[in-house]
């Protein structure tokens, strides 16, 4: 699972890898006696851990602590991941590097409790010069564009861009919205592509949640692999939340829906493309998040 992406075809359509992808992905930073964990902790594994596991996208959601905007960190609402964001991508880039036939897509929406203008301009700048660091590099894909195949991503990351950056530097992606019908725009290119989200996050504890979203997924994922020959992107969250006594619980919204989007997988048709695919406890077996890698990995070998 580590370098699964070498078997890929160089001239295979970047859109149409099946890449299973970490929501929130760095959540595992949080420190184990934090007692923050059980309501914003998603992930049991490091980034790099996530990486050998399979795990090819990673949402980052970087910010500041609040009050500060001294240092760009990994946040998950106010709570901060325990690694910079600097540290995040750095951990990825690494692992590019030692499996050069590999490639990485890492969605950036900055996270913060402190929306005022100033922050908001800080967090922009911090971003720029975080994309320009790996740009310089030469570990960063410059600008997105239409046609991408694996052969002209191996080795690097493609940054989706979830934040508008103004006259900022940027590279990679930017994304219109985070919803069905959004538009991919490359910073060198103004031939946009689509690309759709299903991000049914927010559901009531006391419903069939495990069921609606797997009804969510699985619309998405019919729609995807139906779309026609035309190129599309598609992000496809397996993750999402209820609230309990007015905290959230993605331990227990994740063990109800990972089991049922499993066998959803196994009852549909294993040919088509799922896109990226974003799940909480990527690799954990306690939550089937290890089988549901694999499941997402071989769809592009059937």
């Amino acid at each position: 699972m580590e370098s699964w992406m070498k078997d890929l075809p160089d001239d295979m359509s970047a859109c149409k890898v099946s890449m299973p992808g970490s929501h929130d992905a760095a959540t595992a930073g949080i420190p184990l006696d934090s007692p923050a964990r059980e309501f914003v902790g998603t992930q049991t594994f490091m980034l790099g851990d996530q990486f050998l596991k399979g795990v090819r996208c990673f949402d980052l959601r970087p910010g500041f602590n609040p009050g500060s905007t001294d240092e760009f960190r990994i946040m998950h609402s106010v709570v901060d991941a325990g690694v910079s964001a600097d540290e995040a991508v750095g951990a990825i880039a690494g692992m590019l590097t030692a499996h050069p036939s590999e490639f990485a897509v890492i969605v950036f929406r900055i996270e913060n409790n402190d929306f005022t203008p100033e922050v908001l301009s800080a967090a922009k700048d911090s971003l720029s010069a975080l994309e320009k660091k790996y740009y310089d590099l030469g570990v960063a894909l410059d600008s997105f564009r239409p046609g991408l195949t694996v052969a002209d991503l191996r080795g690097k990351i493609l940054f989706i861009n979830r934040n508008y950056l103004e006259n900022r530097f940027w590279c990679g992606a930017l994304a219109s919205d985070w919803d069905e019908g959004s538009l991919l725009t490359g910073r060198h290119c103004a031939e946009q592509v689509a690309i759709d989200v299903q991000d049914d996050y927010e559901w009531e504890n006391d419903g069939p949640f495990a069921e609606g979203k797997t009804a969510s997924f699985v619309r998405h994922a019919s729609a995807f692999a139906n779309a026609g020959s035309g190129e599309r992107w598609s992000v496809n969250h397996v993750s999402g939340y209820f609230n309990r006594e007015g905290h959230p619980r993605p331990h227990e919204f994740a063990a109800g829906v990972m089991p049922l989007v499993n066998k959803a997988l196994d009852a549909e048709a294993s040919e088509g493309s799922l896109g990226m695919v974003l799940i909480d406890y990527s690799g954990d077996p306690d939550y089937e998040g290890d089988v549901i890698l694999k499941k997402i990995v071989d769809r592009n070998f059937n």
